[in-house]
């Protein structure tokens, strides 16, 4: 939503501009909540005295109007293709996905036993390797897929 000076709106602007009750109840609404809203500062500029009331007064009158952010302008292209028949059909019946099998393995110290927090390692899955750190329990937590053949973790400083 923006506020524009009504000599200032052009006229492809004029159709997406607010009936003056709802223009009032919004910006009262963004008054009262102390939310940002375009174009209240030159507004507020142009007041003799800066008051909510002289705002709404502005509103009122018509010399100052509540334009719709283009959100609101209801012309994406996109939302035609979302009740597309495929689509839909998609949204019901989605493709089956691929599972992940979550792996769990608390790294210690051999000498110790006390857990490794924050620990720098390799996890190896099927020869890919990837950095990561254990969580502050001292736990590795994989995620892969069920036909996963060979992981390894090398732990670094230690």
């Amino acid at each position: 939503m923006r506020l524009v000076y009504h000599a200032d709106l052009s006229e492809a602007d004029r159709q997406h501009v607010y009936p003056q009750d709802q223009a009032l109840e919004r910006v009262c609404q963004a008054l009262l909540e102390r939310c940002p809203l375009d174009g209240l500062d030159e507004l507020r500029s142009g007041l003799m005295i800066n008051l909510d009331s002289e705002v709404l007064g502005e509103v009122e009158r018509g010399d100052w109007l509540l334009l719709r952010s283009r959100a609101e302008f209801g012309q994406w292209p996109v939302a035609a293709s979302v009740f597309d028949q495929a689509v839909l059909e998609l949204m019901n019946n989605p493709p089956a996905q691929p599972t992940r099998t979550p792996r769990i393995y608390r790294l210690v110290d051999s000498m110790t036993g006390e857990p490794l927090p924050q620990q720098a390692y390799t996890a190896t899955v099927d020869g890919v390797p990837s950095q990561r750190k254990t969580d502050a329990a001292g736990i590795a937590h994989l995620f892969t897929p069920e036909d996963v053949r060979q992981i390894s973790l090398k732990i670094f400083n230690v």
